[in-house]
């Protein structure tokens, strides 16, 4: 090959190159760039005295409320992550559990996610699948933990 070809052959595989580049940055979405920002609420729900915990928030209570018939309601931990869409994001919970989230599709502006509870021997005694708005929360009705359940509010940020 002379060196004009192999200057041209260089120029060509460049030009592929940073096309294609260009291509899957552009054709991705911000979320699979920058993934999906996503908070677990971790709640203990039982019939023992207590009301509500006031780090829940308004409308979260409120929603609990409506939706369980518990007493009281405290909120354990309430970790946040970010995960890309076919990943799992994995958090522990109490009882030797962990939550389990993970995306598996968008379609008009609605996430699909893939909720899962596994218990320590890797059973999953929660394995649900969820439509998510940003900026909405569903609540995932959890197993037992000591005198009540767990209940995980999931929200997309």
């Amino acid at each position: 090959m002379t060196r004009r070809g192999r200057i041209l052959a260089g120029l060509w595989c460049l030009v592929i190159g940073g096309s294609g580049l260009w291509l899957a940055a552009d054709g991705e979405s911000a979320e699979a760039q920058g993934g999906i920002g996503l908070q677990a609420q971790v709640i203990h729900a039982s019939n023992e005295p207590g009301g509500l915990d006031n780090r829940l928030g308004g409308s979260l209570a409120d929603n609990l409320q409506k939706t369980f018939r518990y007493s009281r309601y405290q909120l354990l931990d309430a970790p946040k992550g970010s995960v890309n869409l076919g990943q799992t994001w994995r958090t522990a919970l109490p009882g030797e559990r962990a939550l389990e989230i993970a995306p598996t599709g968008v379609h008009d502006g609605q996430y699909s996610l893939n909720v899962r509870i596994v218990a320590p021997g890797g059973q999953a005694p929660v394995n649900s699948v969820v439509r998510l708005k940003r900026g909405a929360t569903v609540l995932v009705g959890g197993p037992s933990h000591q005198q009540g359940v767990l209940i995980i509010a999931i929200s997309l940020n």
